[in-house]
């Protein structure tokens, strides 16, 4: 299982892969007749969840790279808004707020934030709906009174 997880990545990312398909393993309980082409399985699916986490890291270092922040003195107001947008987050539901973080952090289309939450798409698709509706009153809750 090592040596297939090394034909896709490094020493140590593929004895971290090794690792999950081991700890998803324990957690399923009932080993199959045949656990080497079972484990091959959850090893697969394993290394293509990284590889598609390496593939949206590096487009967002790429984005980043490519569309730096200006600097200058909107970096004092980007601290100041990015501050206002944490207290917003914060009085929201933790449910919403996980909504909102694997919009935003992880860039998650409405199909994959079903697949990660365990639910339909249109269940997905209203949750997001709602999320970002709290996440507008919140924003508005933790503005109310500061100045300009």
């Amino acid at each position: 299982m090592h040596r297939y997880a090394r034909t896709r990545l490094g020493a140590a990312e593929a004895e971290d892969v090794v690792a999950e398909v081991f700890l998803i393993a324990w957690r399923k309980g009932e080993v199959p007749d045949e656990p080497r082409s079972w484990l091959l399985a959850i090893a697969r699916r394993v290394l293509a969840n990284q590889v598609r986490a390496d593939r949206r890291r590096a487009a967002l270092a790429d984005r980043a790279i490519r569309h730096p922040a200006p600097p200058g003195p909107d970096d004092a107001r980007l601290v100041d808004e990015l501050d206002v947008l944490h207290r917003a987050l914060a009085l929201l539901r933790p449910a919403d707020r996980e909504v909102v973080e694997l919009l935003a952090a992880a860039e998650l289309s409405t199909t994959e934030l079903a697949r990660v939450l365990g639910c339909s798409a249109a269940t997905a698709a209203t949750r997001v709906y709602r999320a970002r509706r709290r996440l507008r009153a919140a924003y508005r809750t933790v503005t109310e009174g500061q100045e300009d």
